[in-house]
C-alpha cells in the first residue's frame, strides 16, 4: 500500500528538523494513501517529536507528489540542479519544507 519514514536530525543545532521519504504502491495511488500518511507524520512531528521544520527533496517533474506536499503546507525553497542521475540523464529536484 505505502510507507513513510521520518528521520529527526540528531545534531543539537538541527534537532528541531526532520526529513522524510514516502512511497505509495501504484495500485493505491489517487486513493488518499499519501494524504493519510502525511497527516499522521505531521501530527507526530507537531505533537510528539518536537519538530518545527520538516524537509523533503522531490524531482521537479513529480507533479502529483508536489501537489500533495503543497496541500500540507510545504513550500519550495530551492532547486538542486542535476540532483540525480535517472535513466542516464540528470534531473533537477526541489528542496521543500514546512515550518511550524
Amino acid at each position: 500500500m505505502g510507507h513513510l519514514t521520518i528521520d529527526v536530525q540528531q545534531r543539537p543545532r538541527r534537532s528541531h528538523v526532520a526529513d522524510f521519504g514516502i512511497c505509495v504502491d501504484s495500485r493505491w495511488k489517487n486513493r488518499g494513501v499519501a494524504s493519510a500518511l502525511m497527516r499522521e507524520m505531521i501530527e507526530m512531528c507537531d505533537n510528539w517529536l518536537r519538530v518545527d521544520r520538516i524537509e523533503l527533496t522531490v524531482f521537479v517533474d513529480n507533479a502529483p507528489a508536489i501537489k500533495v506536499y503543497k496541500k500540507f503546507g510545504f513550500e519550495i525553497e530551492g532547486t538542486g540542479k542535476k540532483y540525480a542521475l535517472r535513466n542516464g540523464e540528470y534531473v533537477d529536484a526541489y528542496y521543500m519544507a514546512r515550518v511550524k
